[in-house]
């Protein structure tokens, strides 16, 4: 499991990127840091047990400016970076609302791309097909 931090605006968000397997209690401890309440850690528990590739889920919590970004094993470079443009979405939209900032205008994009950018490393080896290990 890759894990990375970084920040976004004032934001500090955990990428968590599942290569073969989750890590469960290393996610769930990343939940709890961010305030996720238990129904959310149990929902996320169970989509991890679970095990179906190509998937992913992300927690966002405006009261302590911190997101946890999962991405789940995939089964392709193209699946991967499928699931997490999705999910980044997912994150820019969080983000975004709660700057109060209209969800058509650029600022959301701007947020996707940046933290994507700030990724790029990560992206460039799990969405590639010969570098995927």
């Amino acid at each position: 499991m890759v894990h990375r931090v970084i920040k976004v605006g004032r934001w500090i968000v955990d990428f968590l990127f599942a290569e073969r397997r989750y890590d469960i209690e290393g996610t769930t401890a990343c939940l709890r840091h961010a305030k996720a309440p238990e129904y959310i850690i149990d929902h996320a528990v169970e989509l991890m047990e679970q095990g179906s590739p190509n998937t992913g889920f992300t927690y966002s919590n405006a009261l302590v400016f911190r997101a946890v970004v999962c991405i789940g094993p995939t089964t392709s470079g193209a699946e991967f970076v499928d699931t997490l443009v999705h999910e980044v979405h997912h994150l820019a939209v969080a983000i975004a609302r709660e700057l109060g900032v209209d969800l058509e205008s650029e600022t959301p994009a701007y947020l996707a791309g940046d933290t994507l950018r700030a990724l790029a490393d990560t992206v460039c080896r799990l969405g590639c097909e010969h570098c995927r290990g």
